[in-house]
C-alpha cells in the first residue's frame, strides 16, 4: 500500500512538470543596476552682464548642469544672494538685484529647480568698494537637496 501512494504521488508531480510552462531564457545581458544620482547641497553663482539683469549663456548652462545633477533629488529651501557692484548708486543697486533675483527665481522655475521654498536677499555694495570687486554682479544660489528614501 505505501508503495501504491508513492508511486501515485510520483506519477502525478511528473504529469504537474511535464505539463508546466517551459522556464524563460536566460538573460542575454548582464544585469546593472539603475544610476541612483548623488544628491547633495549646491551653491552656484549666475554672473550678470554690467548693468543688466539678463542670464549669461555660462548661466544658464550652470543652471541646466544643476538640473542634471539634481535630477531625482528631493529640493529643499533654496536661498538666493544677489549682488550688484556695477550700480552707480545704492537706489540702482537694489533695483538691479531685485531685477536679478527676480530672473533667477523665472530661471530656476524654468529649470526645475526652485525647491519647496525660495528667500531672497541682496547685498548692496558702496560704489567706492566695487573698485575692488568689479566682477562681483552676481546671484548665489544655495539649493537644499538630499536623495529620496525608498523603504
Amino acid at each position: 500500500m505505501f508503495k501504491t501512494l508513492i508511486s501515485s504521488a510520483t506519477l502525478i508531480t511528473t504529469a504537474g512538470i511535464a505539463s508546466a510552462q517551459p522556464l524563460p531564457a536566460p538573460p542575454t545581458q548582464a544585469y546593472s543596476p539603475p544610476v541612483v544620482s548623488n544628491c547633495a547641497n549646491e551653491t552656484l553663482q549666475v554672473y550678470f552682464p554690467a548693468g543688466t539683469s539678463a542670464l549669461t549663456p555660462a548661466s544658464r548652462a550652470t543652471l541646466k548642469a544643476a538640473q542634471a545633477r539634481l535630477d531625482g533629488c528631493i529640493l529643499g529651501q533654496v536661498s538666493l544672494n544677489a549682488s550688484a557692484a556695477d550700480a552707480r548708486s545704492d537706489a540702482e543697486a537694489e533695483s538691479l538685484t531685485t531685477a536679478r533675483i527676480k530672473t533667477v527665481s523665472s530661471a530656476l522655475a524654468k529649470y526645475q529647480l526652485d525647491g519647496m521654498q525660495v528667500q531672497a536677499a541682496s547685498h548692496v555694495t558702496e560704489p567706492a568698494s566695487s573698485l575692488w570687486s568689479p566682477m562681483d554682479r552676481k546671484v548665489e544660489i544655495r539649493l537644499a537637496a538630499w536623495s529620496p528614501e525608498i523603504s
